[in-house]
């Protein structure tokens, strides 16, 4: 499952579900996700992600366009998912 959470409002928007989640799959769902906030992209500064192999850097150049800081997840650091986790 891919989702986004606003940290300011806590609002979930769940992206897509797949069984087998491949980089053009993700790169597709983060475009998606951009498209369906319009002019809110603007509010979004930073963008922490999971390590998987599947978060190419195509990925991250999707947030990167719009100005957004991405933020892979460090290797054995709970807390830095912990929102996600919940």
């Amino acid at each position: 499952m891919l989702f986004f959470i606003d940290h300011s409002t806590r609002h979930v928007r769940i992206a897509g579900i797949t069984r087998h989640p491949t980089g053009p799959w993700i790169t597709q769902q983060a475009r998606n996700y951009l498209v369906d906030l319009g002019d809110r992209t603007e509010s979004i500064s930073f963008l922490i992600r999971h390590r998987g192999a599947y978060f190419t850097d195509s990925f991250d150049a999707v947030f990167q366009t719009i100005g957004a800081h991405v933020i892979p997840t460090l290797p054995q650091v709970p807390r830095m998912n912990a929102i996600a986790e919940r």
